[in-house]
Formats: structure tokens, sequence, C-alpha cells
């Protein structure tokens, strides 16, 4: 049994369910999402909706920080409520009206290389899981197994 941590910042977060979860905390993480009580050093999960927040956030300074943070974390997880299909056609699909497309600067090609690149040069693990019940579903799962890995925290 575990204690998922929480960062208060998530806004709508995964109703996380698994036998092997004891309790789900409220707190503040300074990196990441998702983690687990007493493994906030060495788990880091972060949550992305869709390929128009990670279009966004690659062009901002603070989302590169938070990705040099969780390069340090031994196990760091990037996990997309969305597939590299999305992000290949991307705007195509998106909320986003089609008369804005020709003002978004990072297109699904550039932002698929930039995904790659977090993977190699980080170290961070990045998941296409198409919606928010399997993103969900990876994430406890990743939990339990790191869980068994650290029995004791």
């Amino acid at each position: 049994m575990f204690n998922v941590i929480v960062d208060t910042r998530e806004r709508l977060p995964w109703a996380l369910s698994s036998s092997q979860i004891n309790e789900i905390i409220y707190r503040k993480l300074d990196t990441g999402d998702y983690s687990i009580e007493g493994m906030e050093d060495i788990l880091c999960i972060e949550r992305k909706k869709s390929v128009a927040e990670v279009s966004t956030n690659i062009t901002s300074e603070r989302f590169h920080k938070e990705v040099e943070r969780m390069s340090k974390f031994k196990h760091a997880f990037l996990i997309l409520e969305f597939d590299i299909d999305d992000v290949m056609i991307f705007p195509k699909g998106s909320k986003i009206p089609k008369n804005q497309w020709r003002k978004i600067r990072t297109k699904g090609p550039f932002i698929r290389k930039y995904l790659a690149e977090i993977m190699v040069k980080h170290n961070i693990h990045v998941l296409y899981c198409g919606d928010a019940d399997n993103a969900s579903y990876e994430a406890v799962s990743i939990m339990r197994r790191i869980k068994e890995i650290y029995p004791d925290g």
C-alpha cells in the first residue's frame, strides 16, 4: 500500500484507483504532478492533457526548467493524454480555431522532435496514452512498479 501525492496546482486531477493506493494527498510538489509519498525525490510524473498544452509549454522557459529538474529523477515520466498521431496532425483536431492556426509557433513535427529529445537527452519516459483514462491507468501502474522495486520507500 502507498499514498499518492498530487500537486496542489493540478487542476482536475485523475481519479486514481487501485487496491494498492491507501490515500491520495494533495501537497505542493516542486517538480511534476504526481508521486508517491516518501519517494518524491525518485519518482516524478508530469501530466499533459493536450497537444496544444505541450505546444505552449515547449516555448516557455518555465517548462524547460521543469524538464531539467525532471532529468535529475531516477524515474521521470511525461504522461500524455493523446496519441502520437494527434501530435503529427496538430493543430488539426485541436480545439484551436482554424483562423488562429497561422499564429501557432510550434507545429506537430517540431513537437514530436522535442518530445523525442526529452527522452534521449533527459532520460524522461514519454508515454502517449490516448486519453485520460489510459493515462491515469499507466500512472497507477508505474507507481505500483516503483513501490515493488522500493518497498520500504
